[in-house]
Order: structure tokens, then sequence, then C-alpha cells
């Protein structure tokens, strides 16, 4: 019965002591865009991200650059913006899934536009957490550039 007791005993504390699989580090995954495509009419285009972290400590920063395909032959600059995270304090020490949702007005993109036949563009998006800890830089999918709908 001894043995039986221990042997419980240590796969509770095997299971209490078990790792977070997310860390500390930031994960960051692409999830939508809205409208699917980037017209001269578009006045906002919704960028959706998908955001965990094992800590909950994630309301320093997001980068996000875009990446016209029509220019990465010419300019290999990526012009970053940042957004500041939200604050999300009650969450800290605990693991977070969460959607980040980022709207770009037409200030955003107008530049971009591009009526070429088949011009099209993505982003480039990165997370800074409050311990200085970073994720992996992410491309998001192409999203085209068109003419009307």
């Amino acid at each position: 019965m001894k043995k039986i007791l221990y042997l419980l005993l240590a796969a509770g504390l095997l299971y209490a002591c078990k790792k977070d699989k997310i860390g500390s580090k930031p994960l960051l995954s692409f999830k939508s865009y809205q409208p699917d495509s980037i017209t001269p009419d578009t006045k906002q285009f919704i960028l959706t991200m998908r955001v965990e972290d094992g800590d909950g400590d994630i309301e320093d920063s997001i980068g996000v650059g875009m990446l016209k395909d029509s220019e990465q032959a010419i300019n290999k600059d990526t012009i970053w913006t940042f957004f500041k995270m939200p604050k999300i304090g009650q969450n800290r020490g605990n693991s977070v899934k969460a959607d980040v949702i980022m709207p770009f007005g037409e200030i955003d993109f107008a530049a971009a536009y591009n009526p070429a036949p088949g011009d099209s563009a993505h982003y480039v998006v990165f997370l800074r957490d409050n311990s200085g800890n970073i994720s992996d830089t992410i491309a998001t999918p192409k999203f085209p550039f068109r003419r009307n709908r």
C-alpha cells in the first residue's frame, strides 16, 4: 500500500512540476485579413494575429511591416510600425491565448496601392513582451491589390 502511495505522490509531483508547453517566448500566428484584398475603395484593412504567451506579460509592443512584391527587388528596407499592446495585467503569470486585431486605415496603405496588375503584399510581424522576450518574426500570406471588386 505504501509503494502505491509513494508512486501516486511521485506522479503527482511530476505532473505539478510539468513545464508549460508555450514557455516564456511569445508565439505568433496569422489568423485572417478583412477584407481579403485592397482596392481603390478600401477604407480599412484589418490584420488579425493569434498570440500565445506562457507567462502572460505580452503588454510591450508588436511590430508590423508591409512588404510589397513590386518593391522587393529595389528596396530591401522594412519600415516598421510599432503598436502598444493593450494592458492585460490581470493575466500576468498565467498563460495567454488571444487574438490581436490591427486595423489599418486608408493612410496606412494608400501610398502602397499600385493599380498594376498582379501586385501584392504581405506583412512581417513580431511581438516583444515585458520581459524582453521576442517572438519569431513571421510573414503573413500575400494579399492582392485589385483595380476593382
